[in-house]
């Protein structure tokens, strides 16, 4: 993998804007509901997002167009279980050495083609390859076993594999083609609508993306009537948006955590009494109510509480500032404990650098904030020079992207975490043959952030949706954010569009 491609991953992994091909969490809507009608004609969704890309609208466009145009074989669920996408359904051999994977009937791609075993078997391991990074080396091989089934073949037993089906499947491009509800017209700043998809046309024939510099423009222009919907709304904004008659804001929890990622080849920092000490001395909820405005989730490890594998629900690291300073003094023996670490410009980012440093100058240790760009704080991570960074890390719902995160090996690695046992409990669920063997893997990977902890997890990131009262939008499956849905969302009043869907 070259350097400039692992630098892609590795932004793709911190930056909040990321391409993720599953959306996360239920929705829950705020707000009333205008019945004023709109225009009879092709329905108009005009998209307002901040910060995708200041200088080119078309690759702003493709920042988000992985969630409305792209599909892939499985996505997971909030519990990390995979359910089955384009695929209809699956099924693994008894030595789990091989999966056969049936794909769903009728589906095309946008081009027209038909979305069947030899498309999928030509596309797949390139998918494969660049999503799975290192653990494509898993992979033997992958044939279409018929017109409809696709047979994927591994060097040994790896649950993982099936946690990586959520590689979207595309034609090389561009433009990107894939089987999604909406496309990307080559040389355009717009998606239109697949009219041929399998579930049913969009009511929404159009979709346009404009740029902002920050939320609070794009916010003005909402409130101007010259948007629908902004794409993202952070903390900072989201308490004056829930107070808009106009606008409907759905909340969600990313599969993304607030954390403090920690050099443990660092000087200071090397001890794993004084990294579980530092764990202890964090007042998470309070993070969350003066860094996050209270929009936020306390967390204090790398795996979803409500993974179905995770059987033991107890908190790893509670607040004990006490005995945190007990231990801190042991491991510095009452000298003076100072590390720094790398923040970038962002003013979540910088409240949580502070709120962090207040709460630690308690147990006796003092934080130094170095602001950074995430190029250069990618670039000082691969390097090992650097102590601390706050950042935001993916953190589930699959266990495939914990994986690619902290294991030493993974693809999505920039900061070179990790350690032997780390390594040995993430490969011990790699390989595990059986349900039973993946929950153990499961507590073993929990125990080892526990007893020798590369991070202070802090705090779930959540962010909201917000869209004109102008459309109708349909409540989220569980587990699912309203983008979702988009494919059913409608104009109020708009009689000819509702009797089309």
């Amino acid at each position: 993998m070259t350097v400039a491609h692992c630098r892609a991953l590795a932004l793709r992994c911190i930056a909040p804007l990321a391409i993720i091909v599953a959306a996360a969490a239920l929705g829950a809507c705020q707000g009333h509901r205008s019945t004023e009608p709109v225009p009879v004609g092709p329905a108009l969704l005009r998209v307002g997002a901040a910060q995708l890309s200041a200088n080119n609208p078309i690759a702003g466009l493709r920042q988000l167009s992985g969630l409305l145009s792209a599909e892939s074989l499985a996505r997971p669920g909030e519990d990390g279980r995979m359910q089955p996408w384009l695929a209809e359904s699956w099924n693994r051999n008894s030595d789990g050495r091989s999966v056969r994977i049936h794909l769903r009937p009728l589906v095309r791609f946008h081009d027209g083609s038909q979305l069947d075993a030899a498309t999928v078997a030509g596309v797949l391991p390139d998918s494969l390859r660049g999503f799975m990074g290192p653990l494509f080396a898993d992979i033997d091989y992958v044939k279409a076993s018929s017109k409809t089934t696709v047979e994927i073949g591994l060097k040994e037993s790896s649950p993982l594999l099936l946690e990586a089906l959520e590689a979207s499947i595309q034609k090389q491009g561009p433009p990107l083609i894939s089987t999604g509800p909406f496309m990307v017209p080559q040389h355009t700043t717009e998606l239109r609508a697949n009219v041929d998809y399998y579930q049913g046309k969009p009511a929404i024939d159009r979709v346009t993306v404009t740029n902002y510099p920050n939320v609070r423009s794009a916010w003005a222009e909402m409130l101007r009537d010259n948007l629908d919907m902004l794409w993202e709304v952070g903390p900072d904004a989201l308490n004056s948006l829930e107070r808009s008659s106009k606008i409907s804001t759905f909340t969600y929890t990313r599969h993304y955590q607030y954390v403090i990622a920690l050099n443990t080849q660092a000087p200071m920092l090397r001890s794993r009494e004084l990294r579980r000490a530092l764990n202890l001395a964090i007042d998470r909820p309070a993070i969350v109510q003066r860094a996050l405005n209270g929009h936020g989730i306390p967390s204090s490890g790398p795996i979803p509480l409500q993974h179905w594998a995770l059987s033991d629900d107890a908190v790893p690291f509670s607040f004990d500032p006490k005995r945190a300073a007990e231990m801190i003094s042991s491991v510095s023996r009452g000298a003076p404990l100072r590390f720094k670490s790398l923040v970038s410009a962002d003013s979540i980012d910088e409240r949580i650098a502070l709120e962090l440093k207040r709460q630690l100058a308690q147990v006796g240790v003092e934080l130094t904030i170095e602001e950074a760009s995430l190029d250069q704080i990618v670039q000082r991570g691969s390097e090992r020079q650097y102590e601390a960074v706050i950042t935001e890390a993916i953190s589930g719902p699959s266990l495939f992207r914990l994986y690619e995160m902290w294991h030493s090996g993974g693809g999505t690695n920039w900061g070179n975490f990790g350690d032997p046992s780390i390594d040995a409990a993430f490969d011990r669920a790699r390989h595990a043959r059986s349900d039973d063997e993946y929950r153990d893997a499961i507590a073993g990977i929990r125990r080892a952030f526990v007893e020798d902890p590369p991070a202070l997890f802090l705090a779930w990131s959540v962010r909201a949706r917000a869209v004109s009262n102008r459309f109708v939008v349909p409540p989220a499956e569980p587990g699912r954010d309203i983008v979702s849905t988009l494919r059913l969302w409608k104009p109020i009043g708009d009689a000819k569009l509702a009797s089309r869907n």
